[in-house]
């Protein structure tokens, strides 16, 4: 079996609840794209149990250390079988790989197991998923969790080029919308939130699109800067508006 040579890995994270504890999930989204070729139609699952869950249930940072090990000779070994993996679920004392492949394959992954895990308790399964039922809609982001990504990406960014997040500085943010009048409520919404209008963008596209960009001084530490995006995705979803980004400077330490 060999993946669509046309695909590119672009492995993700991002931390969720599931089943209301906390939960990491690590997943390779070049899946929602391509899937591999000959079809893949049975999921597949190693659910290792933690040795030290920690408090949140996902792993003290040694127990984690030690885990990605195992999961690195494990994915390693399944992969001779033609098993394809898609992600990782850390939740509830549990460290989950996924894999898809062709049926029949558990007795080769409990071998596995039982040869890369030592004395770790494991559970291998299995069941017909011909749809990627499960990689699509539990392992992708929910579109609150993309755009978590996305901040986390760009405050990394800024990370990278030196930034001192926790200062304040002038954000913009671009929202569109089908209707001039549907910009205007949100405009108005995001000035009582204490944003100013830069510009009304309207673009030549058909249907043509109503732009607006707005501002406000705000620091860019992940959380906050998540929590800003919340507000205007809340206020241009209730005018039918969609989101497009924000962006701002590089801000550096002083001189010494």
């Amino acid at each position: 079996m060999s993946d669509d040579e046309d695909g590119a890995d672009e492995w993700e994270f991002y931390p969720c609840l599931v089943d209301d504890r906390p939960a990491s999930i690590f997943l390779n989204l070049r899946y929602e794209q391509t899937r591999p070729s000959p079809p893949v139609e049975t999921l597949y699952w190693a659910r290792i149990h933690m040795a030290d869950a920690g408090d949140h249930g996902m792993g003290t940072p040694s127990e984690a250390e030690a885990l990605h090990r195992l999961e690195d000779a494990f994915i390693a070994a399944a992969t001779k079988y033609g098993l394809v993996y898609v992600g990782r679920l850390r939740n509830a004392g549990n460290w989950q790989l996924t894999f898809y492949g062709a049926p029949d394959h558990d007795d080769a992954l409990n071998a596995l197991a039982r040869a890369k895990l030592g004395e770790r308790q494991f559970e291998i399964g299995s069941k017909p998923d011909a749809d990627w039922t499960y990689y699509r809609e539990f392992l992708l982001p929910d579109a609150e969790r993309r755009q978590w990504i996305s901040d986390r990406r760009l405050v990394g960014v800024l990370q990278e080029h030196g930034d001192v997040l926790a200062t304040p500085r002038r954000v913009d943010h671009w929202v569109y919308f089908e209707t001039a009048a549907s910009r205007q409520g949100f405009v108005e919404g995001a000035i009582r939130e204490g944003f100013a209008l830069e510009s009304l963008l309207d673009d030549d596209a058909s249907p043509p699109r109503f732009g607006a960009q707005v501002f406000r001084d705000d620091h860019v530490e992940l959380d906050h800067i998540h929590a800003v995006v919340g507000t205007l995705l809340e206020i241009a979803e209730e005018h039918g508006g969609d989101y497009d980004g924000w962006e701002t400077y590089v801000v550096k330490p002083p001189p010494n």
